[in-house]
């Protein structure tokens, strides 16, 4: 792994934290949050008994960690999923004093003001509210932005995917391609997801707010936003190290459920969506916007998308870090990252513009700024439509799903 599991080694992977963040070993054992990683970083005001009381108020014992420190301006971004706080409005002293610390932790940056960014429509915040969790009351928690975003859940997503494919087979005009890919939504979905990632990049570099993002379980949409806005803020992370290490801390350390969102090994087919396809898809947009950017063309994208639905590699197995190292996934798989960096060659872009600098990173001239306009959101054709409709070959989700649909089992997603 990239990301090294010994503190003080983390270094780049969280954006080299100061002494306003420390390392946290409470969840070693995984006996606070099985889904999180063993390793965490929490801000130093935060004694063990608020990290454990913020733990025990959020959804899966999911609590406020750190994901990234921008180092120009000091200002995190940190991950979490929803409070617990219900239709009676339950409080927790922890989580309050929890997301205050991360306030404070900003030293160098504006620390009268921490955002809040809730990736869920107002609407299924509230139903989530309705039953015994929800979002956070701004009365409660000291100087906090709360800002709700339009993201929409797994069950959406994976039937706007189903609709752009089915397009994009069998479209017999460009009217009715044109009319299949607007119905599906799916342009507009990413380009949501990614508006979202530029208001925490935005947030953090140019208003210099330290941002804690959830979503309900926090392990969808809050990895896409906290992953897409080191992207546009860090050019570390369009290299083919800092990409690689992006994936090993946002999307497998803390925990996006790959083998219920893929069916891998099992599943159920209420669970199976596009997520990470998602993520991947935004990075192509990215790369689209911005040519000579990324040190890996979109053929890395698309190789990694397909190595993790083959089942052929252990890296994605499993639903949390807990998961793969009760069976031992790397004693009895191959990484998928060997294959890829075998193969690199195949993935190189030309034109990309050099090399990177840790140096480099000390003002906001590395930042991308995108203007996400309705023409500069595209189908990605290289993934979408490489297969020959006259041969009936399926794509992966397909094929996931219709596995899901067969062994059934899991519970609900989010």
């Amino acid at each position: 792994a990239v990301v090294s599991t010994q503190s003080g080694h983390y270094g780049r992977g969280f954006g080299v934290p100061g002494k306003e963040w420390q390392y946290c070993n409470l969840n070693e054992e995984y006996k606070m949050c099985r889904t999180y990683p063993s390793w965490l970083f929490v801000p130093c005001e935060a004694t063990s008994n608020i990290v454990m009381g913020s733990s025990k108020f959020r959804s899966q014992g999911r609590l406020p960690a750190l994901s990234y420190v921008y180092t120009p301006t000091g200002a995190a971004i940190c991950r979490c999923s929803q409070p617990c706080v219900g239709i009676t409005n339950n409080r927790s002293d922890a989580d309050e004093k929890m997301i205050s610390a991360i306030r404070l932790a900003n030293v160098k940056g504006r620390n009268d003001k921490v955002y809040i960014v809730d990736t869920r429509p107002r609407v299924n915040a509230l139903v989530n509210r309705a039953g015994g969790k929800g979002f956070e009351d701004v009365k409660n928690y000291t100087d906090v932005l709360y800002r709700n975003f339009s993201i929409q859940n797994i069950h959406v997503m994976r039937d706007s995917i189903r609709k752009l494919r089915s397009t994009v087979e069998s479209a017999i005009s460009v009217a009715a391609y044109t009319q299949g890919i607007e119905e599906s939504g799916w342009l507009n979905h990413i380009r949501i997801v990614l508006e979202t990632a530029q208001f925490v990049a935005r947030a953090v570099a140019m208003e210099r707010y330290s941002v804690v993002i959830h979503c309900s379980d926090g392990w969808d949409r809050t990895a896409q936003c906290s992953s897409l806005s080191q992207i546009l803020l860090d050019p570390y992370y369009r290299t083919l190290n800092g990409f690689q290490v992006l994936v090993e801390k946002e999307w497998l350390g803390f925990g996006h459920k790959f083998v219920d969102r893929c069916a891998l090994l099992y599943g159920n087919p209420e669970e199976v969506s596009p997520i990470f396809l998602q993520f991947l898809d935004c990075v192509h947009q990215l790369q689209t916007y911005y040519p000579s950017h990324f040190e890996f063309n979109q053929y890395y994208l698309i190789e990694l998308y397909d190595m993790l639905t083959s089942g052929k590699f252990g890296t994605f197995l499993g639903n949390c870090e807990r998961d793969r190292i009760a069976s031992k996934l790397s004693e009895k798989t191959f990484s998928v990252w060997g294959y890829m960096w075998e193969n690199i060659h195949k993935f190189l872009n030309p034109y990309y513009e050099g090399g990177y600098d840790a140096s480099t990173l000390t003002n906001t001239k590395g930042m991308l700024r995108p203007v996400f306009e309705a023409h500069n959101i595209i189908v990605w054709d290289k993934m979408y439509c490489r297969y020959d409709i006259t041969s009936e070959a399926k794509t992966a989700l397909d094929i996931d799903i219709e596995t899901a649909e067969k062994v059934r089992g899991g519970g609900c997603g989010n």
